[in-house]
Order: structure tokens, then C-alpha cells, then sequence
């Protein structure tokens, strides 16, 4: 039986939870706080003790993580891909385990910013003390996934927001 947690927020809170609601981010504001304590939880080590894995503050504390340059990610331009008809090939390709690993990424919201997408793929791996992948790998997934009509590339305030379209992989 799940249980109810009862809270009050300041009225600015309450608007901006609903402008999301209303721009269809969030189906409702339930969907939100379900979504935010999710992301919070495996912050501090929910996955921890299901996956066997570490928490994002076990691996930043952690002094044997090295942390090395990076080179600068860049990505070109991706159009709205959505199918303008549903093609029974579209919904019926084969999707890799890491494509079902970034649909999962959805679970709870139907949207999620680019980089915050990646920033989470990238600390579940880490969870699991496995290597990430690169962000242009990434994205090509994203892309892949697109093509195949399970999300859609939207942009929001000059920022690339991905939607889900087809949970159901």
C-alpha cells in the first residue's frame, strides 16, 4: 500500500508545479512530487540498496574516483522527428538494452531536459560502477529512439527538452 505524504508549499511553488502540469510535463502535481522525491531519493542511496550500487554523494565523496579533462561535447541539430503517421514499422523496431535503459530514464514524467537526462544515465552507471558513455553517444540513442517514434525533441527557452511519446516501449 503506498503511503500519502501531506505538505505545504509557498504559492509560487504551487504555480510553477502547475504551469508544468498545463504545459503537459507533468500529468499532475502528484506526478511531480512522485518524480522529484524519486530523483532526491536516489540522490542519497535509494539505488544504492536495490542495485548494489553507491549513491551520487558515495561516488563525488569517494577519494579513489579520479576525475580527468574532458573535452568539450558538441551535437548538431536534430528536427522534431516525430512520425507525422504512426508506421506499424516505427513502433514495432527492435530497441537495444541501452535503449531501454534511457526510456526507463522516463519513469514518472514525460519530459526531461537533455542534459539532465544524461546527467542521470550518468550517475546510474556510476551507481553500478560502470563507465559512462559518451554524450555523443548519447544522444545518438536519443536520436534512434526518435526515429523509431518512442520520444520527441522539443526545445523549451532555448534548451533541448526530450519527450516521451511511447512509454511502452
Amino acid at each position: 500500500m503506498p503511503e500519502e505524504i501531506t505538505i505545504q508549499i509557498p504559492n509560487k511553488l504551487a504555480e510553477f508545479i502547475d504551469k508544468l502540469t498545463t504545459e503537459g510535463f507533468f500529468e499532475n502535481r502528484e506526478d511531480f512530487a512522485r518524480c522529484s522525491l524519486e530523483i532526491i531519493a536516489q540522490l542519497y542511496g535509494l539505488s544504492a540498496t536495490s542495485k548494489g550500487g553507491k549513491s551520487l554523494l558515495d561516488v563525488l565523496s569517494d577519494k579513489k574516483v579520479a576525475i580527468t579533462e574532458t573535452k568539450p561535447i558538441t551535437s548538431s541539430p536534430v528536427k522534431n522527428s516525430q512520425p507525422e503517421t504512426k508506421n506499424a514499422t516505427n513502433s514495432n523496431m527492435e530497441l537495444s538494452q541501452i535503449e531501454y535503459e534511457i526510456l526507463d530514464l522516463f519513469s514518472g514524467t514525460t519530459f526531461e531536459y537533455e542534459d539532465a537526462l544524461y546527467a542521470r544515465f550518468t550517475m546510474d552507471l556510476m551507481k553500478l560502477a560502470k563507465v559512462p558513455i559518451p554524450k555523443n553517444d548519447f544522444l545518438s540513442k536519443l536520436n534512434n529512439l526518435a526515429n523509431k517514434g518512442k520520444v520527441e525533441r522539443t526545445e523549451h527557452n532555448n534548451k533541448v527538452i526530450w519527450k516521451i511519446i511511447d512509454k511502452y516501449g
